[in-house]
């Protein structure tokens, strides 16, 4: 598989888990939103492990996916995006 087939299959689950976690959050189960936090984190590092991301771009992925987690937490949501 190439670098960008492989990039491409990796931001799409990235964008999965995270409108994942965001209707779990909508739904009020807590739990579930942060196991697809964890989801999103583990995709993080499985990106950097083969080299499609490095250290930086994890980091920044795993901060995203928790201001989403938090922004859904004090109710602003993500209706303007």
């Amino acid at each position: 598989m190439k670098k960008s087939e492989m990039q491409i299959k990796f931001r799409r689950l990235l964008e999965r888990s995270q409108e994942e976690m965001i209707r779990a959050k909508r739904n009020g189960d807590h739990t579930l939103a942060m196991l697809y936090y964890g989801q999103i984190c583990g995709l993080a590092d499985a990106m950097r492990a083969v080299e499609l991301v490095d250290w930086e771009q994890s980091t920044y992925i795993r901060e995203q996916a928790m201001a989403f987690y938090k922004r859904e937490q004090d109710g602003e949501g993500d209706e303007a995006c």
